[in-house]
């Protein structure tokens, strides 16, 4: 894959801003994927005292992994349509979200 096809993009998961570099393919997928980590934030804020940015994301993703394990299936955004997201695709996103942290 070319640079040329990449595209940049900045996520905002729980206040703070992850530039990456996807392809046009994967775009559409890590933005649904922080959707669901943002609405999963903000329903923890909502239910409970916790105010800690990083407990709130590690919570969210641990609730979004368990639900995962759970359905057999991959998250999905609550304000979006039902998308399977491959698991091997989601294996190599994070392995680049985690190489640009």
């Amino acid at each position: 894959m070319s640079k040329n096809t990449m595209e940049k993009l900045d996520i905002s998961l729980g206040g703070r801003s992850y530039p990456l570099t996807l392809s046009p393919d994967e775009v559409d997928v890590v933005q649904e994927a922080a959707k669901a980590v943002e609405a999963q934030i903000a329903q923890l804020k909502s239910q409970y005292a916790i105010s800690d940015r990083i407990d709130l994301m590690a919570m969210a993703a641990l609730q979004i992994a368990v639900q995962a394990q759970a359905s057999g299936k991959s998250p999905k955004s609550q304000a979006t349509a039902e998308t399977s997201w491959p698991s091997e695709q989601i294996e190599h996103l994070l392995q680049r979200i985690q190489s640009a942290l």
